[in-house]
């Protein structure tokens, strides 16, 4: 609000009117008389406050304006224009508490509302100042004010599009004690239970190279999402999406249950925020501070800790599970905005709850309560619809023909097979502890080390491959080592070469090319290239999961690659690793 300084005049008879009332006894002095000398008083500070104000002189402004406060404390102007002051002088708390408290006893009011709503805004939380200029501009406004109301909307609709994650605070709120590196290793060991527990991949590979295709979609607009992930799609009829730090997980009855690319895009979406809210890591840390909180209840001889003891030993409903139904609610904000930024209607996921609400209608008892882990679907549903309309107003997609194509592959697939666990693959040979064979090439200054339960040959191309016994899962895991003398590509780069391979790997089946990952260690510079295929074997089309590794060497480059069917390429990659850690240069 703009603030007018009055004039001269109104100065002068202030003034006089307090002259008139400090002219007699002081003893003689009503209390009327002293409250109209002390608002006389608060009307002159005031003055010199609104011309402070408009000088720009924010700082004596607010002294002059908390004078008169303090002199006339039921004046609500007074409060209101050191509210003012105080959003010129950045400092939002104190405007909100003025602001709050007169929007409090009068809902109504104007520039109460709108004030609040710009201490929102000062504090960056544009999502509440949003829905402060929302309300507004459904009371009686002059058209000024409409105007005024409607510029301010959209600025902040920008903003909360623009930078939701301020408000959201992702990375903030509990406490997170696990590295990246632990995260990732947590999410391997997850991958690996879930391959043992028998649920095959679905058979159809163009199924999953399209629900990929549509996280490729989303990771470039889903802030602090890792882009090395991997998605699988399980042949499960289980309604689900899971998500662990480096892994998506989507079940084939989910892809059966949603009517829309944009409801598979809100699922993707929000098990994104999981893991850019690094809710695995706040869980595993909760976790470990009640394992210690435990034991030190229990090495108490109170019996009151003795039975929070208890309590946290069988899991707090009061204490964990909401903390987990508040991971879920984040999960879902952070989805909302990813699949809006995506150019995808963020309301399809209400529609997506709202099947989920029909599958299993919400229950208020008061048990339901305390121990569900997720928000019930009926109050995600509410909170979408009313989350999304905060957002910019613009086109966004539904559907398309793809998922067309979707729905009838997945109609004419046989049902989904019974799962069939298996054991817990061993784990591979790391180098130190199992024998190894040393190998030297013939035409070329290399050597190195494989495991020596596996096989080399040399293919007619002169590339070597690297293989485990025939009849044994380790037989399906391949390493290739190729060199390529710098003369046949004359004034090629490390960077030409790595193209080159990933060019080849773009033109497989169904094939995912990621950007090469150029690496520097010490003198050595490396080139990665991961990529996912299908190709063709005896039970029909396999998903492939591929790595290849451009290193240069004096007048040599080596491309060493690995590649296994997508459910062994993790329980072989240490081998790959061992390889190329005693892939050596013996020349001089």
């Amino acid at each position: 609000m703009t603030l007018h300084p009055t004039s001269p005049r109104r100065l002068v008879v202030v003034a006089a009117v307090l002259l008139a009332l400090m002219s007699g006894p002081v003893g003689a002095q009503t209390k009327e008389q002293k409250e109209q000398k002390e608002q006389a008083e608060a009307a002159i500070a005031y003055e010199r406050g609104l011309v402070f104000f408009q000088q720009g002189a924010y700082k004596e402004a607010e002294q002059a304006f908390r004078q008169a406060e303090k002199k006339d404390e039921k004046n609500l102007e007074y409060q209101l224009v050191t509210a003012d002051t105080y959003i010129r002088l950045h400092k939002p708390d104190d405007a909100m508490k003025r602001f709050a408290r007169i929007y409090k006893q009068d809902p109504t009011h104007l520039r109460a509302m709108a004030g609040v709503a710009a201490a929102y805004e000062e504090m960056q939380n544009y999502r509440e100042a949003t829905r402060m200029w929302m309300r507004y501009l459904k009371m009686n406004l002059s058209p000024a004010q409409r105007a005024e109301g409607d510029r301010a909307l959209r600025t902040n609709q920008a903003l909360f599009a623009e930078r939701y994650e301020i408000a959201e605070n992702p990375a903030g709120g509990a406490a997170n004690a696990a590295t990246a590196q632990q995260e990732r290793q947590w999410g391997l060991e997850f991958s690996r239970q879930l391959a043992a527990s028998g649920i095959p991949p679905i058979p159809d590979p163009w199924i999953a190279w399209y629900v990929q295709s549509l996280c490729d979609r989303l990771v470039p607009v889903a802030k602090g999402f890792p882009p090395q992930f991997q998605l699988s799609v399980l042949d499960s009829p289980t309604v689900n999406a899971q998500t662990t730090p480096g892994f998506i997980f989507v079940y084939r009855g989910l892809l059966d249950t949603v009517s829309s690319e944009a409801e598979l895009i809100g699922v993707l979406a929000h098990e994104m925020g999981h893991t850019i809210a690094h809710h695995s890591g706040k869980a595993v840390t909760k976790a470990t501070q009640n394992q210690q909180s435990l034991a030190r209840l229990q090495a108490s001889n109170s019996g009151f800790s003795k039975f929070l003891a208890a309590l946290t030993a069988i899991g707090n409903p009061l204490g964990e599970l909401s903390f987990s139904r508040e991971q879920e609610a984040q999960a879902d904000r952070l989805g909302i905005h990813i699949a809006y930024d995506a150019g995808y209607d963020p309301r399809a996921l209400a529609s997506l709850f709202q099947k989920f609400e029909a599958m299993a209608p919400s229950s208020r008892k008061s048990w339901d309560l305390m121990t569900r882990t997720h928000p019930f679907s009926l109050d995600r549903l509410n909170a979408v619809n009313d989350y999304v309309p905060l957002l910019p107003d613009r086109p966004l997609r539904t559907s398309s023909p793809d998922f067309d194509r979707l729905k009838a592959q997945l109609r004419v697939l046989p049902p989904s097979p019974e799962p069939v666990p298996v054991a817990t693959p061993p784990a591979p040979p790391w180098r130190g502890e199992t024998a190894v064979m040393p190998y030297t090439l013939d035409n070329a200054p290399f050597a190195g080390e494989i495991p020596a339960t596996w096989t080399a040959r040399k293919t007619q191309s002169g590339t070597i491959i690297f293989e485990g016994q025939k009849g044994t899962d380790a037989y399906q895991a391949t390493v290739e080592l190729e060199v390529a003398p710098q003369a046949t590509v004359p004034g090629f780069a490390l960077e030409d070469v790595a193209q080159l391979v990933a060019k080849g790997l773009a033109a497989k089946t169904y094939a995912r090319v990621e950007a090469p990952d150029v690496r520097t260690n010490g003198q050595q510079r490396a080139v990665a290239i991961r990529a996912t295929y299908s190709v063709q074997a005896d039970r029909g089309m396999v998903a492939v999961r591929h790595m290849s590794v451009v290193l240069g060497y004096p007048q040599y480059f080596i491309i060493l690659s690995y590649f296994a069917p997508e459910g062994l390429f993790d329980t072989y990659l240490p081998v790959f690793q061992q390889i190329g850690d005693t892939f050596r240069y013996t020349g001089r």
